[in-house]
Order: structure tokens, then sequence, then C-alpha cells
């Protein structure tokens, strides 16, 4: 403070810092009582305006919640109850299907219509009552209820027809399956000889003939038309195919095989079934086909008719059947 009679120096910023100053301490103040409310505990509530139930009415109220449990358990327990009846009985029905050899669906069917024929008895006889007592309006009723049972009935006939074939059918399949497979036999080679493919298939005495005869086979591997022939002209004078007097015959006509033609003699691969004889001296007066010398041959009338039909000339066919008859391969035509 100065005296009267001396000069005042006022500050023009102190009344700012005053009042920032008043201002922190409004502040601190005001967070004293912020951080003494927070601290102080809530008051207790009074007791609302409302009364509490009596106790009978919660003693209720927990009967009835103890009755819906039992119930929601009984529930439960029956439920568990009848499905395992119902399992049962399915296992039982299987089994029973199993032991008689028929699916399950068949056995559903037998029984149904079992049921079927049972009610169809038992409208039979009401319908005869109803007419022997004269109700023909109850008897009509009945006659409807047997024509839609009836339909039902035949419905069923005919899926039990179905449901045999069906297990017919997978039973086949089934063999099929479980049926080890046949091995495969291994492929011939194709020979590589053409004469040896060309007699693919043939027996064994006509191949080992055609490998004598190889003139006989094109080369495309068909016989040519003079050894058809001369096998239609064996068969007309009754041989039988695949005999040596079928295959003589055949030579008859057709000449002996280009070895034995050459030799003399058999083929070495081709031996003869039976050794040549030698055929004894004819002498004069001898049986038909004889010869009466060395430079003679006597044909008879059946002769000179096989070279006929064999279209061979007399000579032709007189010196090959004196040679057959001397390989033994030929019977004397008499």
């Amino acid at each position: 403070m100065a005296n009267e009679d001396e000069d005042l120096i006022i500050d023009l910023n102190q009344e700012d810092d005053d009042a920032t100053t008043a201002d922190q301490a409004k502040g601190a103040a005001a967070g004293d009582q912020q951080a003494a409310a927070q601290a102080k505990p809530p008051p207790v509530p009074g007791p609302s305006g409302r009364q509490a139930p009596p106790p009978a009415v919660g003693l209720k109220d927990l009967e009835a919640q103890v009755a819906a449990e039992r119930a929601a358990r009984s529930r439960a327990v029956e439920d568990a109850r009848r499905l395992q009846q119902e399992r049962d009985n399915a296992i039982l029905f299987a089994q029973e299907a199993e032991r008689r050899g028929m699916s399950v669906y068949e056995l559903n069917n037998e029984n149904q219509i079992k049921a079927l024929t049972d009610q169809m008895d038992s409208l039979e006889a009401q319908h005869a009552a109803a007419m022997n007592e004269g109700d023909f309006t109850n008897a009509a009723a009945i006659n409807r209820k047997m024509q839609r049972l009836g339909g039902d009935l035949a419905l069923a006939e005919r899926d039990k027809i179905v449901l045999a074939q069906q297990r017919e059918n997978m039973k086949v399949q089934h063999q099929r399956r479980v049926q080890p497979a046949q091995p495969r036999q291994p492929a011939e080679a194709e020979p590589s000889d053409p004469l040896e493919r060309a007699i693919q298939g043939r027996t064994e005495p006509t191949k080992a003939f055609l490998r004598r005869h190889p003139e006989l086979i094109r080369g495309d591997g068909s016989l040519k038309r003079t050894a058809i022939d001369a096998h239609e002209s064996a068969l007309d004078a009754g041989h039988t195919v695949d005999t040596p007097g079928y295959f003589g015959y055949i030579e008859s006509i057709i000449g002996p095989a280009r070895g034995e033609a050459m030799n003399g003699q058999p083929s070495p691969t081709h031996p003869r079934q039976r050794a040549p004889t030698m055929a004894a001296p004819v002498e004069r007066g001898a049986a038909p086909g004889g010869s009466a010398d060395a430079n003679t041959f006597v044909m008879t009338p059946k002769m000179r008719r096989l070279a006929e039909e064999q279209g061979v000339a007399p000579r032709e066919w007189a010196l090959n059947y004196i040679r057959l008859l001397r390989e033994g391969r030929i019977s004397p035509i008499t």
C-alpha cells in the first residue's frame, strides 16, 4: 500500500492473474466436492409401496413347476420306451423276413395281403347276413366296401409278384458279381505259312491230306474246284469223310501226291497207315477188274460208270485203280 501523498503504481495485468487464481481455487474446491461425493456410499433404498406376496402363492408356483418337470420327464420316458419297442419290433420283423428267405418289403406285403383277405372274409359274412335279413341298404354299403377292398387286394397281389421278381434279379446279379472271372485263353499265334493258315479249323486227317496236296489250295486259301468236285464224288460213292477210303477215292481222281509221283513212295512226313502190299499175279479168267496179262485190264460196267461219273478217261482211271489196289488203299471192286 502507498501513502496518501505518494504516487500509486497500478499493474494492469494483476486483475487477470487474480481472476485466474480465483478460478483455479474454485475448480479445486469443485474437485474436492466431487471426490467426496464419489467416496460417499449410495443411500439405502427404502421399502416399496407394494406388499410381498403371501407364502401360499409361492408354494403353488413351485408345485406347478415341479409338476411340469415331472410331466416332461414322463413324456421323455414314454417316448424312449415307444422308440425302443418300435426298434425291437423292426429287428424281429427283419429276422422273420430273413428266416423266410424274403425281403422286409415282401413280408410287409404278405401281412398286408393277409389283413385284406381277413377283412374281405368278414365283409362277405356281413353282406350275406344283411341279404338274409333283407337290409339291402346295408348290403349295398358293404358291397361298395368290398369293391374298394378288392382293388386294394389286387394291387397288393401285383406288388407281391413285382417284389419276388426283384428279389430273383438281385440274387442273379449277386451271383454274377461273386462268380470268379474266367481266365482268358491265350490267343493262338497266326501261322506264317500260307498253307497252314488255309487249313486252320479243319480236322487233322484233312490237314494231313492237304499238306500232301497243296496244289488243291488257291493263293487266297480257298479250295480249288477240282478238290470240291472230288469231295462230292466221294460222298456220292458212299465214302465217309476223313476215312482212308475217302482220301484214296479222291486221290484216284486227282492223282497221287507230288512227292509220291516223283519217288513212288509215301511222303516221310505223312506215312501210310497200312504198309503197301504187293498184289498177287492175276491169272487168266480172273475176277472182273483183273488183267489177262501185264498189258491189259478188264473194266467192268460198274468201273466204266464210276469213271464216267468222275469225268476221268478209262485208261487213267484203270491205272489209278491198279496203283491203289497194289498199295492196299482200296478194296477190289466187284
